[in-house]
């Protein structure tokens, strides 16, 4: 699912800057919860930004983004990741994960559908920060979320549709997509600046997370440092 013109462009700006400025910090620099993953030739990874920047806490509080996360869990959603990358030219793509393989499907990460309402207890919202042209950002395998087999080893992120669909954005879009569905994230080819995306990820607040992490919020020794509306989303 894809919604237009979500975040407005004065927001959208003050996320590059700074987010191109921790990019340039030392690992030590970031303060918990804040943290990063960099390693060569792969994209940038910066993680509860929300905790070094009220732009994120504004981001996470969006109307728009609210109104859409609220439709998909039956009015209770709850974010519980948070995490921003920004992707140049020369570092590889996220190669295609998710994706069913048959057998039984978790029962925290499925949706269901009726009288035209959507049901989803675990989905992926990314926010474009900037234009991604087509050919480039994220992709998909069209219904792969119902597979009965494991996805042959043949198809890759850059095959073309049907098989694979590009989904082309502007800055300020986002897309929201079941991880369970086989996805990628195409090697940036813009040579005139880097791809720049934060993912939020939301599940029903009524379930268990289907996994232990000390990772997940909230985070109750560092509460203080967020509104208490986003507190209690997480």
């Amino acid at each position: 699912m894809v919604v237009r013109d979500v975040v407005p462009s004065s927001e959208l700006e003050q996320m590059k800057t700074q987010l191109l400025e921790w990019y340039q910090w030392e690992e030590s620099q970031f303060e918990p919860p804040m943290r990063i993953n960099s390693q060569p030739g792969k994209p940038w990874w910066v993680y509860n930004m929300h905790y070094g920047h009220p732009v994120f806490q504004r981001l996470i509080l969006n109307p728009e983004i609210l109104r859409v996360t609220t439709a998909l869990t039956l009015n209770k959603p709850r974010v519980f990741d948070v995490v921003a990358n920004i992707c140049y030219s020369e570092a590889d793509g996220l190669h295609l994960h998710g994706g069913h393989k048959g057998w039984f499907r978790s029962p925290y990460h499925q949706y269901q559908v009726a009288n035209d309402q959507i049901f989803a207890s675990f989905f992926n919202l990314s926010v474009s920060l900037m234009d991604v042209p087509v050919g480039n950002g994220f992709a998909c395998l069209p219904g792969s979320h119902k597979s009965n087999f494991e996805c042959p080893e043949y198809i890759t992120m850059d095959d073309k549709p049907p098989t694979v669909r590009n989904v082309s954005v502007d800055a300020g879009d986002i897309i929201i997509f079941l991880p369970n569905t086989r996805h990628a994230g195409r090697r940036w080819m813009h040579p005139g600046y880097p791809r720049m995306t934060v993912f939020l990820r939301w599940m029903y607040a009524k379930q268990f997370h289907h996994a232990d992490s000390a990772n997940w919020f909230p985070l109750e020794e560092h509460k203080d440092q967020i509104p208490l509306a986003l507190y209690q989303l997480e």
